[in-house]
């Protein structure tokens, strides 16, 4: 199964040591250069002659090189860990797909990745023409969803697994005329109107009365090409909760960062949405969606990223602004308060980038940060922990913590009977709340020596205690999974369910209190404005 994913267009950093050609060439990823082709040049591994030459298409535009003019498109061909595929079938298959896109009406290199636990492809495709005006390719709101669907057909000749997306589909039924051989011209990324009748677009598929069926007569979009562990979750009777976080260990164990993570996890039929600081998973095969927070604390973002990094980590939030430098590598963002006096850099692999205005870095929580001055000279230390003096702690999750999902009964017949029940059933719910929160305070003040505020205090710090012993029992996790012991994983699992359900305990009895807390503040603060109320207008009721 292959993923397709198109990166940001290269605006400004085509050529030169530190650009995009020479990443997606290097050497010490691609054995040497030896799985490197491109379709205009011999050479394998000087990124300024593979960049020059789309350049050169590049300043023949009509437009020509501007400021923020596009040069080239970035795109990513990723296939599974579980696919019987070599790293030269590999760039094989990616060579081809890269024809049958630009239909050889665009200069293209391709590069494979062997770096990895997955094998992937680095696609880069010039944004001009190589021929006529050299007009410059304005890609379709779709066109991923036409790249998908050449990337599937591709998968299916070869026997590769085919992750059934409804939307690729439909694609693949607009998509015009008949099968496109493997060395015929294909759809090009995009061109300009006035030669749609001379270059037509061709479908990348087979017509759909052959691409129905296998050999065996099954549908092909239906065979999901199943890895050993989603049968195993499958025969153990596994729902569908419990195989999205068997995959989410499962990937956590061998990627490397956020992005091969989410990549990973794409190959193997799960999107991952980044949404402010939570993730959204989704199974692509059913189209079921989940938040991490439903799934519990050990999929959160925060875990999610000790676990990738096997060591307790802590995050910071800073705006997009605040970024000094940013290289493929590391990062370097200036402390918020010190007017862009003093900034830490940490490793890029450490960021989580939604697209958004608000990054999300998350550092090792035992380690010292390192301040250095505009200059770059040294300007002192801090722990980790220290930071939040700049960028502010986060805050505590606010979305309600394993609570039991209500049928939907109707109580009563008539409107009147219902609204009575609805708010006999409010009242009960802020009774349970109340006694929840008198319980946990009456535990913490007796477990504190009769103190409440020390109670509390301690209550809160057994919550911090309980997120670094969740992400120790995670980092644990992933060892016996990368170790194959499959006594060790299933002893692991079950420490860091344990300690799940300690740490939600402790969130839900902290919540109960601070909620109610919250309510009884602002009640007597009510009281106190009706009273003051009531006392004026009798003040003035008296003096008439």
């Amino acid at each position: 199964m292959a993923v397709v994913k198109l990166g940001k267009p290269v605006k400004s950093n085509l050529g030169g040591p530190n650009g995009a050609m020479a990443y997606i060439i290097n050497p010490t990823k691609t054995d040497g250069g030896r799985l490197v082709s491109s379709n205009y040049e011999r050479t394998r591994t000087d990124y300024d002659a593979l960049a020059e030459g789309m350049l050169d298409d590049n300043r023949r535009s009509p437009k020509g090189i501007r400021k923020d003019s596009r040069l080239a498109y970035h795109i990513k061909l990723s296939f599974s860990p579980d696919d019987p595929v070599t790293p030269e079938r590999v760039h094989e298959l990616g060579v081809e797909f890269a024809r049958r896109i630009t239909g050889g009406e665009y200069k293209f290199a391709v590069a494979t990745h062997t770096d990895r636990h997955h094998l992937h492809d680095h696609i880069m495709v010039c944004a001009a023409s190589r021929y006529g005006k050299h007009l410059k390719a304005e890609l379709p709101k779709d066109i991923i969803d036409q790249w998908r669907a050449v990337s599937d057909e591709i998968c299916r000749r070869e026997g590769l697994s085919v992750v059934f997306n409804p939307i690729v589909e439909e694609q693949t039924r607009k998509m015009r005329g008949g099968t496109t051989a493997a060395g015929d011209d294909g759809t090009s990324p995009a061109r300009d109107p006035k030669y749609d009748d001379e270059a037509p677009v061709r479908s990348a598929n087979e017509p759909e009365t052959k691409a129905r069926k296998a050999s065996g007569g099954e549908p092909l979009e239906r065979r999901y090409g199943m890895s050993m562990e989603e049968i195993y979750a499958a025969a153990k009777g596994l729902g569908v909760k419990d195989r999205l976080r068997m995959l989410i260990d499962l990937t956590s164990s061998t990627a490397e960062n956020f992005e091969d993570w989410k990549d990973i996890l794409d190959i193997r039929g799960v999107d991952v949405t980044v949404r402010g600081q939570h993730l959204t998973y989704t199974l692509k095969d059913t189209g079921f969606k989940i938040r991490d927070a439903k799934l519990g604390q050990a999929y959160d973002m925060t875990n999610i990223m000790a676990g990738l990094q096997s060591t307790p980590v802590i995050p910071i939030t800073f705006n997009r602004r605040l970024v000094a430098k940013q290289t493929r590598k590391t990062i370097t963002v200036w402390l918020p308060g010190t007017h862009r006096k003093k900034k830490i850099t940490f490793d890029a692999k450490r960021l989580v980038d939604d697209g958004g205005s608000t990054l999300r870095a998350f550092l090792p929580r035992d380690r010292d940060q390192i301040i250095l001055d505009p200059s770059n000279r040294y300007a002192g230390k801090t722990p980790t922990p220290g930071l939040y003096q700049w960028f502010g702690e986060p805050t505590s999750r606010l979305e309600p913590l394993t609570s039991p999902e209500r049928l939907p009964l109707r109580y009563g017949v008539s409107p009147a009977q219902q609204r009575y029940y609805q708010a006999q059933a409010r009242r009960l719910d802020r009774l349970a709340g109340e006694a929840k929160a008198l319980n946990a305070a009456i535990r913490w003040t007796r477990l504190a020596g009769g103190d409440s505020a020390k109670g509390l205090r301690l209550l809160r710090a057994k919550v911090r205690e309980s997120h670094d012993e969740l992400q120790s029992a995670v980092i644990a996790l992933h060892d016996a999974i990368q170790r194959g012991d499959p006594d060790l994983v299933a002893e692991t699992r079950g420490e860091m369910e344990r300690r799940e359900a300690l740490c939600d305990r402790y969130e839900g009895e902290l919540a109960a209190i601070e909620r109610e807390i919250h309510t009884t503040r602002d009640r007597e603060q009510t009281e106190t404005e009706q009273r003051e109320q009531q006392q004026q207008q009798h003040k003035r009721g008296r003096s008439i």
